[in-house]
């Protein structure tokens, strides 16, 4: 009995079979297929990764996660900012739609009300967006223990928007 693959004159086309040279009908297909799916995709891939920004100047709200202000409309939607200085330059055009401002506190990142924060403003921390050092704390003790280390004014926020 001999072997069917073995007797054929023809090469066997198929998978395996080297001697044939692909479709390039096929293959220009497939790749305009996966260029499609690739453009449809992208935006949705790299959605994901994208860092929050300040919407005032641009800044990356991760790296300067213990200054960050968060300004809650109205309407619920939030808006980031990187520091004081940038969420009072949009308080002035946006103020009437503010349900509620929250400020982060220096030394924990964890947000706390802005009525509620005790600011220190001019102490050897280094500045965001302004000539001036102003963070925030959540307690007057950890302000002031702070404060002795570092140096700066004890405020409060109406005090500090003066500032800005």
């Amino acid at each position: 009995m001999t072997n069917f693959y073995w007797t054929r004159k023809k090469p066997i086309i198929g998978l395996y079979d080297l001697s044939q040279k692909p479709m390039r009908r096929n293959s220009r297909q497939i790749r305009l297929f996966l260029l499609v799916v690739l453009l449809v995709a992208a935006p949705t891939l790299f959605a994901a990764t994208l860092r929050p920004d300040c919407q005032v100047c641009g800044m990356w709200i991760d790296q300067y996660r213990h200054t960050r202000h968060v300004f809650t409309s109205k309407d619920e939607s939030q808006v980031m900012f990187c520091s004081l200085t940038c969420a009072a330059r949009y308080l002035k055009t946006h103020g009437a739609e503010m349900k509620q401002l929250q400020v982060a506190d220096y030394l924990t990142a964890e947000l706390i009300d802005t009525e509620q924060a005790i600011y220190l403003a001019g102490s050897d921390a280094p500045p965001v967006m302004s000539n001036t050092s102003i963070i925030a704390f959540s307690s007057q003790e950890r302000a002031e223990k702070f404060q002795q280390k570092h140096g700066g004014h004890i405020l409060r926020f109406s005090q500090v928007l003066i500032l800005e």
